[in-house]
């Protein structure tokens, strides 16, 4: 008797603040598939992400934006 194994690759969705960003390439890495939205979000392009969370079949993560720092 043989056994059927499926594996289910969890969905990636990134969330900033109340909004979700689908993933637009699932096969890069999340930083930068996180990095291609850069052009309608702007500040996306030095986000940094927190550790992924597995919330049903989606794996999420958070978008941390760094403060922008200036000399002054």
């Amino acid at each position: 008797m043989t056994t059927q194994t499926n594996v289910i690759r969890p969905v990636r969705v990134f969330k900033m603040g109340s909004v979700r960003l689908n993933d637009p390439a699932p096969d890069m890495s999340p930083l930068k598939a996180v990095r291609l939205y850069a052009s309608n979000y702007p500040h996306l392009a030095n986000a940094e992400l927190d550790e992924p969370q597995l919330v049903g079949e989606e794996l999420h993560y958070a978008i941390r934006l760094e403060a922008v720092k200036t000399k002054g």
